[in-house]
């Protein structure tokens, strides 16, 4: 179905309470879907291993060239009638012809991002096969506009009010549940489509609202300058620290619920494989887990949400990679084929830091508040940011465990706030230029720690 480019898309997520009935339904759905995925891509594994040499570089070990096939597509393992229709009868019955056909998708999806990559020409890594237990969403892309109903409550609250209507929705094949009408849809918008995710409290339902009256959220025009716009520094001490000075205290999740969620897997991990009480152990430890991803989503709302109330319009903020700065470090070997420590034990920590900041999911945030605001989010790279001076431009070389920074000027400020002003700087563009001083040959043979500073020439800045 062709869409118009001028329509206001949103998704509302609810909670369901689907009967026993209905549980069990789904819960066929997931199962047979992820059948239907390994399937799908044991197909195209099957054809990208036959058909993946070309024919005048064959291997030598290869005495004949195979019959060349088709290469399988959505529209070809969509209709499914040269094989998995005659032999797989039962993962199609009960199941939504449309449920099945996103569920395909899915797979070309993946498929194609590890073959030919996105748009800017990045791979994912190869798709792996799915388990029952990490099959746990199915999309239906096409509900009635009159699918969501509504009932009076007979029930009445202790003090003789009346309580709120009991919302129902109608999916396909599943008749009607029960759902958590929490928030009411806004005025203009109708449903298009659902996402159903069974979570490790219960399932819940992503509604896609469409209007087309609305155009397009495009980004704002605006100009920065020194008045009307801030900078942001995110860390590990502090969450985020602005370039007036405003602090924002970093709030670890993970880290003070770590003892509990380590005595809870020591419990389950002295039970019998396959118990109830494993079972249970499990299911407590993942409604754990789901409890500390609300609360920090919910503090990143409200930290986006105390920066877009500020005065300024532009918010400058850091370009950085959270994957790449958790990523382990590399494995050391020495000619005997031996490891070497490599710092990885070390690293761990701070990797585990990062990973419970959640600084990504925070920009995106904020992006999104902001574009609602009809402010604007600019990321800047942030190289030298906490090295420089912001008052005399003087390179002031630290590490990691200096949090404090000092300059011959008498500048002495946090790190972070120091990095945020310079941050502002480079998206006004008023930051210099640094480049590597020119060493001599005998200079370049030492390590870099041993060259000093004084003396050095750089580009409008100078050293005395």
């Amino acid at each position: 179905m062709k869409r118009s480019k001028d329509t206001f898309k949103l998704n509302y997520q609810y909670r369901i309470v689907p009967n026993k009935y209905q549980v069990y339904q789904l819960n066929e759905w997931l199962y047979k879907l992820c059948r239907i995925h390994n399937l799908m891509l044991e197909e195209r594994f099957n054809w990208w291993e036959c058909n993946r040499t070309p024919v005048n570089a064959c291997p030598i070990f290869v005495t004949h060239l195979s019959k060349l096939k088709d290469q399988p597509t959505y529209y070809s393992q969509k209709r499914a009638t040269h094989w998995s229709r005659e032999s797989n009868k039962d993962l199609y019955k009960g199941v939504h012809s449309q449920v099945i056909q996103e569920a395909i998708k899915r797979v070309e999806d993946t498929f194609n991002r590890f073959i030919k990559g996105d748009l800017n020409g990045k791979r994912s890594g190869k798709p792996r096969f799915k388990s029952v237990r990490r099959y746990r969403t199915l999309s239906i892309p096409q509900l009635k506009a009159d699918c969501l109903s509504f009932a009076v409550n007979p029930q009445r609250r202790k003090n003789g009010g009346t309580r709120r209507d009991i919302a129902y929705i109608n999916l396909p094949k599943v008749s009607q549940v029960k759902l958590i009408y929490h928030r009411p849809i806004p005025e203009g918008f109708t449903i298009k489509a659902a996402l159903l995710s069974r979570c490790a409290d219960g399932w819940y339902i992503t509604l896609t609202l469409e209007d087309k009256s609305v155009p397009s959220l495009k980004p704002p025009e605006l100009e920065a300058t020194e008045e009307n716009s801030i900078g942001l520094d995110v860390g590990l001490e502090k969450f985020w620290t602005a370039s007036d000075g405003e602090i924002e205290p970093i709030q670890q999740h993970y880290r003070k619920s770590e003892a509990k969620l380590a005595k809870l897997a020591n419990r389950k991990d002295g039970k019998p494989h396959k118990s109830a009480s494993r079972r249970k152990l499990a299911k407590k430890i993942s409604k754990h887990h789901q409890k500390l991803q609300r609360k920090r989503k919910q503090f990143h709302y409200e930290s986006a949400t105390k920066l877009v109330n500020r005065d300024e319009q532009v918010f400058f903020v850091e370009e950085i990679k959270p994957g790449n700065l958790s990523r382990k470090n590399k494995p050391k070997q020495d000619k005997d084929g031996k490891y070497l420590p490599n710092g990885q034990s070390a690293k761990s920590g701070l990797n585990k830091s990062i990973n419970d900041a959640g600084w990504g999911q925070f920009l995106s945030i904020l992006n999104y508040k902001a574009a609602k605001a009809g402010k604007l989010v600019v990321k800047v790279k942030p190289h030298n940011t906490s090295q420089v001076c912001s008052c005399c431009d003087r390179l002031v070389q630290k590490d990691l465990s200096i949090r404090v920074h000092e300059c011959l000027c008498g500048l002495i400020w946090d790190r972070e706030r120091n990095a945020a002003v310079n941050i502002k700087r480079v998206g006004l563009g008023i930051f210099p230029t640094i480049k590597r001083p020119k060493r001599s040959r005998r200079a370049a043979t030492k390590e870099a720690h041993t060259i000093p500073l004084t003396g050095i020439v750089w580009e409008d800045v100078t050293f005395v």
